[in-house]
């Protein structure tokens, strides 16, 4: 929910016969090559706005480009101090501050570091994050959490309809009206919403992803709408008078290797209690790996403490993909309102050093699983306060 300093794939292709391919720069082998027309015309762009309209021109409408544009819109027509007609009667006073606290217990519960980056924001935006995580938090465990099982489209449809009528200022609980409240009072699209749900969909029936295209899909689903679903409520830099585009991308661009760490770091957890391998498929086997030695483990021999050098390549490809995407993300920050940017500095830097764990246990992401110590986190709050003190760059 919260983006960072990316180092050069090229390092990780040098002297392989790589070509560049796909979203944030990544280079594939070349078996798996695939022509790009947006490439092409990125690559011949003469200045920033020509590149802004090759994108544009070459982009076909995907999910995230539909809920993006929805989002800025609204965003743009958002009058100072408005607030739409959607909020709850039902909810309001004590029970609506007692909605909001008990938002706040389940952040502190199951995000603790998430909820401290929250304690520096004003009252008003913790709050509406809050409420935004638990929703999100509902969602997810209706594929994750311990009724998993018996969870189906029919179910998920039902909580579309839930989140349609809490959105129509018709909430079902008091966790529902602190969402009411807060899209009432920020200028929070329905869409991102409803995708985040198609990402559920998703974990029912799709176990495998093929390509990084089909990946990125997944990603925007279950993590680019978080950002989507953000940014209104830690809200701009009254000072940066640029479009509001840059800023909705960056954070995007977060969300997305947010996404990418969490798949990197949970590789083996993922294979052996869920079946599930997120990596692409064609990725693998352009490292001439199988499918059943990531659901095997058989990469990482427990005899001699070692790691597949073909996993290891793999990694350092997919780690240096993850960083460069933290690096897309990080112009955009300093855009969001001064309230804002610390917490948001303080989650992307400590997010990318999951990455380094990552590398500091040897890519054994079967039998480790990377964390950041805590004194690791507490060294890195100064980092970020420097970071977010930087004044924005309008363009």
């Amino acid at each position: 929910m919260a983006a960072a300093v990316g180092c050069c794939s090229a390092a990780v292709a040098r002297g392989s016969g790589w070509q560049p391919r796909g979203r944030s720069g990544q280079r594939l082998p070349a078996g798996p090559q695939r022509a790009q027309a947006s490439a092409t015309r990125a690559a011949t762009a003469n200045t920033a706005e020509e590149l802004v309209v090759a994108t544009r021109a070459s982009k076909p409408s995907t999910p995230e480009e539909e809920a993006l544009a929805a989002q800025i819109q609204l965003h743009e027509s958002w009058a100072a101090g408005a607030r739409s007609s959607a909020g709850c009667s039902q909810w309001q006073g004590p029970e609506l501050v007692q909605a909001y606290d008990r938002c706040g217990e389940v952040t502190s519960e199951y995000a603790k570091t998430f909820f401290l980056g929250t304690q520096l924001m004003t009252p008003e935006q913790a709050k509406a994050i809050w409420a935004i995580y638990v929703w999100c938090r509902r969602t997810d465990e209706l594929v994750d959490g311990p009724n998993a099982s018996r969870i189906t489209p029919a179910a998920l449809d039902r909580w579309e309809n839930r989140l349609e009528a809490l959105f129509e200022g018709r909430p079902y609980d008091a966790l529902d009206a602190a969402l009411t409240d807060t899209v009432a009072r920020f200028p929070v699209h329905i869409q991102p919403f409803r995708d985040m749900i198609g990402g559920m969909r998703m974990d029912l029936v799709k176990s495998r992803y093929q390509t990084y295209d089909e990946l990125y899909d997944y990603c925007y689903r279950v993590a680019g709408t978080v950002a989507l679903m953000s940014v209104p409520v830690m809200g701009v830099d009254k000072a940066y008078k640029g479009p509001l585009e840059q800023v909705y991308r960056a954070a995007l661009a977060l969300g997305t290797a947010n996404q990418l760490t969490n798949i990197l770091r949970d590789v083996g957890e993922d294979a052996s209690q869920r079946n599930r391998i997120y990596v692409p498929l064609d990725e693998l086997a352009a490292f001439k790996i199988r499918e059943e030695e990531v659901l095997n483990g058989t990469l990482f021999a427990a005899s001699t403490g070692r790691i597949d050098d073909r996993w290891r390549a793999f990694m350092q490809f997919q780690i240096a993909r993850a960083r460069q995407t933290f690096a897309d993300a990080e112009a955009g920050v300093n855009l969001l309102d001064a309230e804002a940017r610390w917490p948001v500095w303080t989650a992307l830097v400590l997010y990318r050093q999951i990455l380094d764990a990552i590398e500091a246990n040897d890519y054994n992401n079967f039998t480790q699983r990377a964390y950041v110590r805590k004194w690791r986190k507490l060294i890195s709050l100064p980092e970020a306060f420097m970071r977010a003190s930087m004044r924005p760059t309008a363009t």
